[in-house]
């Protein structure tokens, strides 16, 4: 059954002759009735008993309007939705974020929304290394992270830049760089590798730079657990500075310096899964970025 068949036998209705409805289609009398005929053919039976005063619907086309009316309104609406999908104004999308955009990232989406109000966004916190997994694989839209490590299909483009920073009780006096060793004593807690394979590189690099290896105490299973840890006074942690920063608590926090203590975090998509929605998204994302840097001394949290 076709759409145009239908929506030529509802105009009939509404208008009530051949003639009124032709023009409203834009078609000609004789065309019309060949639609109507077409479909009459296709439904078994007459739609309408023909007469001087027009078109009156038979019992059949009755049963053919109730049905009609609902199926078009839907092909409508459906029309109307890929339309504004093809125009970037509706869609899903699925995002993943970390520590470091815990702050920035629902700040820039809550912006995209209030711009697109009409899309469905579902935000759910990986690792970097799982972001990238997922976009490659197509399970996710696009991720807040670190940029890939290979190019494997990703694009990236930088949002922040993001700090290691050493994170300590609020009790506890920061010792020189070079006097790290000092905080063995208290031990440091760190994030499962498993959990953060990216931040537990980082850190290993720095303190391989900075001739220092760190007691580790215990581990966790999340950042948040780690901060838990440090405030409750019971270790010293190498953390990202900006997660720390978005995280309440009572610890102290000093960015480090050195090669290894920076790196760029920013969103990062699938060249080959971009859609009109995620182009959009992007676009906003780069028309409002905001950089900020830490101080250089002691920040109270």
């Amino acid at each position: 059954m076709e759409i145009k068949l239908l929506r030529s036998f509802i105009q009939l209705i509404d208008s009530g002759h051949y003639g009124k409805a032709s023009a409203k289609l834009f078609v000609t009398q004789s065309t019309l009735t060949k639609q109507i005929q077409a479909l009459e053919a296709a439904m078994g039976g007459a739609l309408f008993e023909r007469g001087r005063h027009g078109a009156k619907l038979t019992p059949l086309g009755e049963l053919l309007q109730r049905e009609a009316r609902p199926l078009l309104q839907l092909n409508d609406d459906v029309d109307r939705k890929m339309h504004r999908a093809m125009a970037g104004l509706t869609g899903y999308l699925d995002i993943g974020f970390g520590i470091s955009t815990l702050a920035v990232a629902p700040r820039l989406i809550a912006g995209f929304r209030a711009a697109t109000p009409d899309c469905s966004i579902t935000l759910n916190d990986l690792p970097s290394r799982e972001q990238h997994q997922r976009l490659v694989d197509g399970r996710l839209d696009i991720g807040f992270c670190r940029a890939p490590e290979d190019d494997s299909g990703l694009a990236f483009m930088p949002v922040v830049e993001e700090y290691l920073a050493l994170a300590l009780p609020s009790g506890v006096t920061m010792p020189a760089q070079d006097r790290l060793s000092e905080l063995n004593e208290l031990g440091f807690v760190a994030l499962s590798p498993s959990r953060g394979p990216g931040l537990d590189d980082q850190i290993r690099r720095w303190c391989s730079l900075a001739g220092f290896e760190p007691r580790i105490a215990q581990y966790a299973d999340d950042i948040l657990t780690v901060h838990a840890i440090v405030s409750a006074g019971l270790g010293a942690a190498f953390l990202p500075w900006r997660g720390v920063r978005a995280l309440a608590g009572s610890i102290r926090t000093q960015s480090l310096s050195g090669p290894e203590s920076k790196w760029p975090v920013g969103i990062c998509w699938h060249r080959k899964h971009t859609s009109p929605l995620l182009a959009g998204f992007v676009d906003h994302v780069t028309k409002n970025l905001e950089f900020d840097h830490p101080a250089s001394e002691w920040q109270s949290r």
